[in-house]
């Protein structure tokens, strides 16, 4: 499947398509790619953490829920903010850390 260099559709399709083959690493590939076209794209942000705590890469998963979260708000979308307020909560438990650790992303969630 080719993508198109600077669309972040087609990154994200393709991502979402490697993330359900449990090709993680290529799925981590197309949802950074995504975020390169779309910074602001909560829905990679959320998969892209959602990868990162199945590897056990806590900072990273941490990070990228953060942001999803605070996109999700930005767009008025609670039903996913809630959602990744959850995962948020899950990942601060399995990575025993806390909001304090990441005070440089500003939570707004």
């Amino acid at each position: 499947m080719e993508s198109l260099p600077g669309d972040p559709a087609a990154h994200f399709d393709l991502g979402a398509a490697y993330e359900r083959a449990g090709r993680a690493e290529e799925a981590i590939c197309e949802f950074e790619e995504t975020l390169k076209g779309n910074p602001k794209s909560a829905e990679a942000h959320y998969n892209l953490a959602v990868l990162y705590e199945s590897m056990n890469n806590g900072e990273k998963a941490i990070l990228h829920i953060l942001k999803a979260g605070n996109l999700f708000g930005n767009k008025n979308d609670q039903v996913n903010k809630v959602e990744a307020r959850g995962l948020l909560r899950q990942y601060y438990r399995k990575f025993d850390v806390t909001p304090e650790d990441y005070p440089q992303v500003d939570p707004g969630i």
